[in-house]
């Protein structure tokens, strides 16, 4: 099983992923824990990053994610720039873990919240959408502390849910409580893994 999972911004999606990979026999990969540790402990990446942004680091300094944010979530340009730099990266690293896996017969989870935006999606055998309301994503984003233009940005940095609604095989439904995330992430186990039997 090749499973791809996406979503938006504060929708739930590693929640999910992490409910998947407790009950199931997965190799995961997350992207966004991906791209924090290059941009933490990558020493090419994070000299290519300073460099392009203009960003203050003393030696051996990781990035200032905050100043990076502020940055790239106020300017689609820079934010593309930044892309340029990280999603050849990511790709290169999903897709080695997603050929082992199909070597050996092995179950492969990835969560790439720009699973449909990068033309990710066709090398997967299920792809799985978590969903939740704008006004829900809003509400989680600001319980994170962050500011409203910033939220804004970030939500305009991905496709909103309603586009991707047609390109996943399976939509999980965030906007409730953890108790119906978990009863979700149960039946759509047995739902993949009934029909791959």
């Amino acid at each position: 099983m090749l499973l791809g999972l996406t979503g938006g911004i504060a929708t739930g999606k590693s929640t999910f992923m992490r409910l998947l990979a407790e009950n199931a026999d997965f190799t995961v990969f997350d992207a966004d824990a991906h791209v924090h540790e290059l941009l933490s402990s990558d020493p090419e990446v994070i000299a290519d990053v300073i460099r392009a942004f203009a960003l203050l680091s003393g030696p051996n300094q990781p990035i200032d994610r905050s100043a990076l944010r502020q940055i790239v979530f106020h300017d689609s340009s820079a934010r593309r720039r930044l892309e340029e730099m990280l999603h050849p990266r990511v790709r290169a690293e999903w897709t080695r873990l997603l050929e082992g896996c199909r070597g050996t017969n092995r179950n492969f989870l990835a969560d790439i919240p720009l699973l449909f935006e990068t033309g990710a999606a066709p090398y997967f055998e299920v792809t799985v959408l978590v969903a939740a309301s704008p006004a829900t994503q809003r509400q989680r984003l600001l319980e994170r502390r962050l500011a409203p233009d910033i939220i804004e940005g970030m939500l305009a940095s991905q496709w909103p849910i309603g586009q991707k609604l047609p390109l996943a095989d399976h939509v999980v439904w965030n906007d409730g409580s953890m108790a119906e995330l978990e009863e979700q992430a149960a039946l759509l186990l047995d739902l993949l893994f009934a029909s791959a039997a």
